[in-house]
C-alpha cells in the first residue's frame, strides 16, 4: 500500500515540475523547434515530446534537476531525429504560407523571412549552434553541453554558419 502511495506522490511531484517547465519554456522551445524543422505543427508535436520525456525522467528520478539546457538538448536531438527519419540532413526552409497566424510580427518582415530561408540552407549542426547561441542566448560552453560537443566546435560551427548566412543574405540584396 505504501508503494502505491509513494508512486502516486512521485507522479504528482513530476507533474507539478513539468507543468512549471511547460509554463516557462513551451513558447520558447516551440519557436526554436519551428526554426529547426520548418513546420509549426511538427514543432508543437516535438515540443510536447520534450515535455513527455521530462515527465518520464522526473518520474524515474524525482530528484533530478531539469534545466533549460536539458530541455534544449532534448529538443535539438528530437528535431535532428525527426529530420533524419524524414531522410533530410539539413534544415528545411520555412514555408511562410504554411501557418500565417503562427508568425510573430517581426518574423513577417522580408529580412526575417530571407534570414529564415538562409538558415534552411545550413547543415543541422550549424543551424543548431547558431540558434542556441544567437537566438536562445546560450554561451558556447552551454551550447556545447547541449549539443554534445566542445565549445571550440560550437564557435567554429557558428563562424562557418555566419559566413554562409552573410553570403546568402548578400545575394538577396
Amino acid at each position: 500500500m505504501e508503494e502505491v502511495y509513494l508512486a502516486a506522490r512521485s507522479v504528482a511531484g513530476a507533474q507539478v515540475r513539468v507543468e512549471s517547465l511547460v509554463r516557462e519554456y513551451q513558447t520558447k522551445l516551440a519557436r526554436y523547434l519551428r526554426r529547426m524543422v520548418g513546420d509549426s505543427e511538427v514543432a508543437l508535436d516535438l515540443t510536447q515530446d520534450v515535455f513527455v520525456a521530462a515527465f518520464r525522467t522526473l518520474q524515474a528520478d524525482p530528484e533530478r534537476p531539469l534545466t533549460a539546457g536539458w530541455l534544449y538538448k532534448t529538443a535539438t536531438n528530437s528535431a535532428i531525429s525527426f529530420l533524419r527519419r524524414k531522410k533530410i540532413v539539413r534544415m528545411l526552409p520555412l514555408d511562410r504560407d504554411h501557418d500565417e497566424r503562427s508568425w510573430r510580427i517581426d518574423e513577417q518582415s522580408s529580412t526575417s523571412v530571407d534570414l529564415q530561408a538562409a538558415l534552411g540552407k545550413l547543415p543541422a549542426e550549424q543551424a543548431a549552434a547558431v540558434l542556441l547561441t544567437s537566438y536562445a542566448g546560450y554561451s558556447s560552453q552551454e551550447a556545447a553541453a547541449m549539443l554534445g560537443t566542445t565549445a571550440d566546435a560550437v564557435r567554429q560551427r557558428v563562424c562557418r554558419a555566419m559566413r554562409t548566412l552573410r553570403s546568402v543574405m548578400t545575394e538577396k540584396l
